[in-house]
């Protein structure tokens, strides 16, 4: 706020001589407190002037503001698209270059590879003669290795049939003796299977007794926790009743007691005018700033009184400036009502 009122010297100065205004005001008020009704209402008149000219000023300066800022921004948008046009016709060119770069190095590449793949042909006909070559030594190599290997493989079957006798023999009578012992174990192990299912059981049957009566145990629990959480809720409850009602009769009572403060010293401040005629009680309605400063004083029902009386009570409302305050700052009221009796 400080950075805008620097770039405005001028409603600086008007809004500092404004104060001063303001401060002068008050300060003749509190000197000629007693001075009639009709001099304090002429100041206000004034002084709500100012404020309106002071806000058509403010109001004037922050139109010229948004037109600069309008202008501003239309020009920074046309210096933007500028730029891009330029950046974007930089792009084409930098494409159109990289393009004639890609077809001269594809252009020689595919030379080089056409070179490569010739030389590439001529070193695979010279590979494949020699590999003939090797082939054909190879054949004759294997040719001679298969002859003694099928010499030697008969050799090995006929040995390989001896052995596979005895093994088989062996192998059966080897199979009669694990039998004798399988169905030995079989046996032994039924009997230790049956066994073993039996503590099972009866393991299992303990377990679920055990478990059914650890549940009895833990709903019990909860249950007696969910009965004292429930009598602890409602007290608490309870509790917050009280005390809610509690606040709100002292807040009551502090409001009729604030009402009351502001009532009896307009009264104090009150003087019965000289040709009053009528003096009903009288509904008064105050609108209030910061610290009990009057801004307006109105009137609702007053039976049918005069001028006069009005305008008595209405000093009398200013002369009580500032009003009191209330026993609780919640209590503060900017528009308040009470009843004015002349009584």
């Amino acid at each position: 706020m400080f950075a805008e009122l620097r770039k405005h010297p001028r409603a600086l100065w008007f809004s500092l001589l404004f104060h001063a205004v303001i401060i002068g005001v008050m300060v003749f008020n509190l000197s000629f407190i007693d001075q009639p009704k009709q001099i304090k209402a002429g100041q206000a008149r004034t002084v709500k002037a100012e404020i309106v000219d002071q806000q058509q000023l403010e109001d004037r300066q922050k139109q010229k503001d948004l037109e600069a800022q309008r202008i501003k921004d239309a020009e920074e948008k046309k210096l933007e698209a500028i730029k891009l046009e330029q950046k974007k016709k930089k792009e084409a060119e930098q494409k159109r270059k990289a393009d004639a770069r890609k077809k001269a190095e594809a252009k020689k590449k595919a030379e080089a590879k056409k070179k490569a793949e010739a030389k590439k042909k001529a070193e695979a006909k010279e590979k494949a003669d020699a590999k003939k070559k090797a082939e054909a030594k190879e054949k004759a190599d294997a040719k001679k290795k298969a002859d003694a290997k099928k010499k030697a493989d008969a050799k090995k079957k006929a040995d390989a049939k001896k052995k596979a006798d005895a093994k088989k023999k062996a192998d059966a009578k080897k199979k009669a003796d694990a039998k004798k012992k399988a169905d030995a174990k079989k046996k032994a192990d039924a009997k230790k299977k049956a066994e073993e299912k039996r503590k099972a059981e009866e393991k299992r049957k303990a377990e679920e007794k055990r478990k059914a009566e650890e549940a009895e145990r833990k709903r019990k629990e909860a249950e007696k926790r969910r009965l004292a959480e429930e009598e602890q809720q409602r007290k608490a409850d309870l509790k917050a009743k009280l005390l809610a009602e509690e606040n709100q009769r002292r807040l009551n009572t502090l409001r009729e007691a604030y009402i009351l403060a502001i009532r009896q010293k307009v009264e104090r401040n009150w003087r019965k005018p000289a040709e009053s005629g009528k003096m009903p009680v009288c509904e008064v309605n105050v609108v209030q700033g910061p610290g009990g400063i009057i801004l307006d004083v109105s009137f609702g029902a007053c039976g049918g009184s005069s001028g006069t009386y009005r305008r008595s009570i209405e000093n009398a409302v200013y002369k009580a400036e500032p009003l009191p305050k209330p026993g609780d700052p919640a209590l503060f009221e900017r528009e308040l009502t009470f009843l004015f009796d002349p009584k």
